[in-house]
Formats: C-alpha cells, sequence, structure tokens
C-alpha cells in the first residue's frame, strides 16, 4: 500500500476535488458550473484539505469559516463541509486524519466551536460533534389552507406585504431575529449572494407595518401546486399573521405549503385544526474546538453571587480539551476556565466529554437528560446550580452548508 499524505489543496487539485464532490454527493455539474466553481475554488475564506495516495484524491473536506450566534453574541465558528470519501479508499482512516487536522487547524486560527451537517451521527460522535438543533418541519394540505385563510382575513391590517426585488431590505431583519437564538449564522453581505440567493430561489415577500418599517419576509416558490418556503422570518406578531394570511391568498394556485421553524414554535397550537403533518427533525451537530476560549467568551445567566466548579471534560481529537478544570463563574455572568493538575477535594466535581458540555451550554438539552443517558456524572448540587447559569435560548439553523 502506498503512502499518503494530507496537505492542503491548490488550483491544481480543482479537477480531482470536483470529480470526487460530484460522485459522492451525486450531482452532475455543467461546463458553466464547473468554470463558476474553477472561480471560487480557492476562496480566501474557505480551508481545502485532502489526503493524497500516489497523487490521487482519495479524500477530502472544506472548511468555512463562519461565525454563529451564542447567547446573542457572535462566536467564530469552523463550518465543515464537502467531506468525501472515494468507495475504494473507505476505512482506512482518512477523514478522521482529515477531522483532527481541520481541529488543530481551526485552533490555531481563533474557531471556538465548529459545525457540520452529518451523513451519521454515531460517526462524528466519535470525535466529539454532538447533535445541537432540530427543528419543526410543517405541511399544510388545501384543507388548512383554507382554515388560515378563515382564521386570519379578519385581522386588522396596519401594514402591507410586498413583493422584493433585492435581498438587501431582508438583512437586518434577518439579523435580529438570528441573534435570538444559538446556532444561527451572522450572515456577511457575500453569503447573501452566494449562498442564499443562489439555493433558496424564487419570490421574495416583505411586510411593512405601517411606519414602513420592514418586520418580516418569506422567500418561498410555488412549483406544481405546491409552496415550498425556503426561508420565513416574522419580528412581531402582526408580521406572521400577515404573512399567514399572504399565504392563504394563494389559495387558487396551491394545494399543499411547507416550511420549516424552531422545534419550539407553537403555530399549531393558534390552529383551529391542528392536526396537520408535523415532522421533528434532527439537523445540524456542533462541537467546541477550543474550550477555555469558549467558556471565556461565553456569558452564563448572571446571579447573585461568584460560582466555582470543578470539570473534567473528555476529549481524546482535541487534547487541549481533555483533563480537569476549574470554571469560575462570576456574578455578572462572565467566566474563566483554568486547566489544573488535580480535582480539588473540596470543589464540585462533574465529569463529562466535549459534545455533551457542547450540547449542554448551547441549551440545546437540560442536564436531566444527560443524567438519564449517563451522559454527566458527579454532583447533582454542582449539575443543577450550573443549569441554573445556562439560558434559555433555542438553538436553530435556516442555513445549510
Amino acid at each position: 500500500m502506498s503512502l499518503s499524505i494530507i496537505r492542503p489543496l491548490t488550483l491544481a487539485d480543482f479537477e480531482q476535488s470536483m470529480s470526487l464532490s460530484s460522485f459522492a454527493f451525486q450531482f452532475p455539474l455543467t461546463a458553466e458550473q464547473l468554470e463558476e466553481r474553477r472561480a471560487t475554488f480557492l476562496n480566501e475564506n474557505d480551508y481545502r484539505l485532502g489526503v493524497f495516495s500516489d497523487h490521487s484524491l482519495c479524500a477530502q473536506a472544506t472548511l468555512l469559516d463562519l461565525s454563529i450566534y451564542i447567547n446573542q453574541q457572535p462566536f467564530k465558528m469552523g463550518g465543515i463541509a464537502g467531506v468525501s470519501t472515494w468507495p475504494e479508499h473507505r476505512r482506512h482512516g482518512y477523514v478522521a486524519h482529515i477531522l483532527k487536522e481541520l481541529l488543530m487547524h481551526m485552533k490555531q486560527h481563533g474557531h471556538t466551536i465548529s459545525m457540520l451537517h452529518p451523513f451519521s451521527y454515531g460517526f462524528y460522535r466519535k470525535f466529539g460533534w454532538e447533535s445541537y438543533i432540530e427543528y419543526k418541519r410543517y405541511e399544510l394540505g388545501a384543507e388548512h389552507i383554507e382554515l388560515l385563510l378563515k382564521q386570519h382575513k379578519h385581522t386588522e391590517k396596519t401594514g402591507t406585504v410586498r413583493r422584493l426585488d433585492s435581498l438587501q431590505p431582508l438583512f437586518e431583519v434577518y439579523e435580529q431575529y438570528a441573534v435570538r437564538f444559538n446556532g444561527m449564522l451572522a450572515r456577511t453581505e457575500q453569503w447573501w449572494e452566494n449562498r442564499i440567493r443562489s439555493r433558496k430561489k424564487g419570490v421574495v415577500a416583505g411586510y411593512y407595518d405601517k411606519q414602513q418599517q420592514l418586520q418580516g419576509y418569506m422567500i418561498y416558490e410555488v412549483l406544481n401546486r405546491e409552496m415550498t418556503i425556503h426561508e420565513w422570518i416574522s419580528l412581531t406578531k402582526e408580521a406572521e399573521q400577515q404573512l399567514l394570511l399572504y399565504i392563504a391568498q394563494h389559495d387558487s394556485m396551491v394545494d399543499r405549503v411547507t416550511w420549516i421553524a424552531p422545534s419550539d414554535d407553537s403555530f399549531a397550537f393558534f390552529l383551529n385544526k391542528p392536526r396537520f403533518k408535523q415532522e421533528v427533525i434532527p439537523y445540524f451537530m456542533a462541537r467546541i474546538v477550543d474550550v477555555e476560549s469558549f467558556i471565556q467568551q461565553y456569558r452564563f445567566n448572571a446571579s447573585h453571587q461568584d460560582e466555582n466548579f470543578t470539570i473534567t471534560i473528555s476529549d481524546e481529537h482535541a487534547p487541549w480539551n481533555d483533563g480537569i478544570f476549574q470554571l469560575r463563574i462570576a456574578s455578572s455572568g462572565e467566566a474563566t476556565l483554568t486547566k489544573k493538575e488535580q480535582v480539588d477535594p473540596n470543589g464540585s466535581q462533574i465529569s463529562l466529554s466535549i459534545g455533551t458540555l457542547t450540547a449542554w451550554l448551547l441549551n440545546y438539552q437540560k442536564v436531566e437528560v444527560f443524567q438519564r443517558f449517563d451522559h454527566i456524572t458527579g454532583s447533582a448540587d454542582a449539575m443543577k446550580r450550573l443549569q441554573l447559569r445556562i439560558a434559555e435560548h433555542t438553538t436553530y439553523l435556516t442555513d445549510f452548508f
């Protein structure tokens, strides 16, 4: 067996990379699409890594330099995408090698957290990533579209819904919405242009209040009598109601409407016939890359006093996170995490993996769930006190990479 090496991809590797991606993700590329991708292949915000054997690409992945909101603060995030391997090179440990290299690269470049869309949750859990988000997918039939019209046609109209020709007006509304959740991207204009415009095609409709302020919008397509809402954001109850009525106004041309919403969304509660298709779908995974830097930026709930916790974290793939730490949380919510040589016999002790810590601090699950499945051990009192310091922001993500 020939010796394999791992290195960043160059423009000379473009054809091999596109060939592997096209095969692995089962999408053929036209000559025009290939040239478009060639022009952005070495985007300064992307880091492409590959494993080679005899100069042939065996496996690859791309690291995206992004930011997400956590507790209403932006965190530098490494988004892992395009993980792929030729069938004859699978089960040789190539992807594992790439992930370890990417973790080191992210730490060196200030990414405190990483996210990815898994092909297998079990596989990525072995490397410290953990499920951090699920969303609701709604599907309304003709009966419920008609019901929407009946329930909202008498809603007071204090503003208007308009179709928009540009995405620019949406930027600020999106950011006001995104900051409410843990895990939403802090989008750049480049992301809007390269990702949203190309992947979320169709009509853009926005709701303006009586002060002519945009308070919500939808990006949607209608095809074969089905309305697919690619993105729906409402900042106010009024905006949500008027956009629901706008959906219902399509009753003569659609028999089905689908969209996604946060996991704690309560739309069905307000519908007179709440029995319609609703799915809860696990989505992305996340893992803390550098736990000390992450905690330094993370904001806990304020309290009447400072608190100290001794925490044992297991992370075999990022040894800088593996060990015993002293967590000090000030009354203000600011915190520090310091690695220790041994456990303080007088301190509270909590033991957990880096994946469990990630899901906990992102507020995806409460400590009771981790206890139920033996994902955390230690002082019940310490766990209870730490849970009270974790802010309750719902996890959500409207993007894909």
